[in-house]
């Protein structure tokens, strides 16, 4: 990250809430949309927030392609894999669930777990299953929906959904697969952030406050902890929380 963007984001993160939302609002209003257009130009859609509960999956699944064939983001640091194998426990089956190029998976992999990685997109999966046959890791990749996974109940000891959950289409019917899939532990790392039409992603679901994500699971056994993501260095930038639910 540039050292203006850097401190763009700290200012941002020191200056009084209403003053932020009066800022952001002015910016939504007037310049947000012809800025992102601008920048990133036809492949992106600016309007994903208006339509997304309306497109059909093979819709869903072209957006997605032409973001991989565009964006490279490996969420090496977004994913803060240290954490995520500290919250898993002893070597298992690991589900990861919106794998993207592969970093998470393929790290989870070189520890020792069993990994399959799952994306919504055939050019995430094609990218990750490169990597993973150039660096000697055996991996299961699939393609598929986190709300509709091609899975038995139970058929992991653990599923990890790190910067995925922020972009389903159906908050309840993914968290409920996630945990149907899973025997011991759910994983998951998603940005805190309040919700914005004009963005530079094509996120969905916006957690606010740590009890939504915990709601949003309904597990009596969980940990929930902010992650502090300001220095990355790739897509996300701020405050992310982790969630550690258990289903055993």
């Amino acid at each position: 990250m540039s050292g203006l963007r850097r401190t763009y984001l700290w200012l941002k993160s020191v200056l009084p809430d209403p003053v932020r939302e009066s800022l952001s609002a002015f910016n939504q209003r007037w310049f947000a949309r012809k800025t992102i257009q601008k920048k990133y130009g036809s492949w992106f859609d600016v309007d994903w927030r208006k339509k997304f509960r309306s497109l059909s999956d093979d819709e869903w699944k072209s957006a997605y392609d032409e973001a991989w064939k565009h964006r490279s983001n490996d969420c090496v640091e977004e994913t803060d894999a240290d954490l995520i194998l500290s919250a898993l426990g002893p070597k298992g089956s690991v589900l990861e669930v919106g794998a993207g190029i592969g970093t998470l998976a393929l790290r989870l992999a070189k520890e020792g777990f069993k990994v399959t990685g799952l994306d919504v997109s055939n050019e995430a999966v094609r990218r990750a299953s490169e990597r993973a046959e150039t660096e000697g890791v055996r991996i299961d990749w699939q393609q598929g929906f986190a709300e509709k996974l091609p899975f038995a109940d139970g058929s992991f000891d653990y599923v990890t959904c790190c910067h995925t959950l922020e972009h389903v289409r159906d908050l309840a019917q993914a968290t409920a697969e996630l945990k149907r899939v899973a025997r011991k532990k759910v994983v998951i790392l998603t940005p805190k952030q309040k919700f914005r039409l004009y963005a530079e992603n094509y996120h969905t679901q916006f957690f606010e406050h740590q009890d939504q994500l915990v709601q949003a699971f309904g597990l009596v056994r969980y940990e929930c902890n902010e992650i502090d993501c300001l220095d990355h260095e790739h897509e996300f930038q701020g405050t992310a929380f982790l969630y550690v639910g258990y289903l055993d």
